[in-house]
């Protein structure tokens, strides 16, 4: 299974493009910061993940004026590219907190 749920907030949204087909995509980062547990220690994670949302989410994320606000996303893991090692989440949902 390939489920993700991360928040934190919103940074570096692109300008809104669109696909060959017209369909709406937008590439953006979250910044995470969490305290996790870990062989029964507490640990602070810290991340920016790459992300990318497809179709009317990405139209609602790129009309919002989100950078910098907090936001819970909901999607799966994928490499960037065919050729590529990056991992990219691919955002089904992006809730504004």
């Amino acid at each position: 299974m390939n489920q993700v749920v991360l928040s934190g907030v919103a940074l570096d949204i692109r300008e809104l493009r669109y696909t060959p087909a017209g369909i709406a995509v937008l590439e953006f980062s979250v910044r995470h910061r969490s305290t996790q547990a870990e062989a029964g220690q507490e640990r602070t994670v810290e991340l920016d993940m790459p992300a990318i949302v497809f179709g009317p989410v990405a139209q609602r994320l790129a009309a919002a004026d989100a950078t910098n606000r907090p936001i819970v996303t909901r999607g799966f893991l994928a490499r960037r590219s065919m050729r590529s090692t990056q991992i990219v989440l691919h955002a089904s949902d992006i809730e504004f907190q």
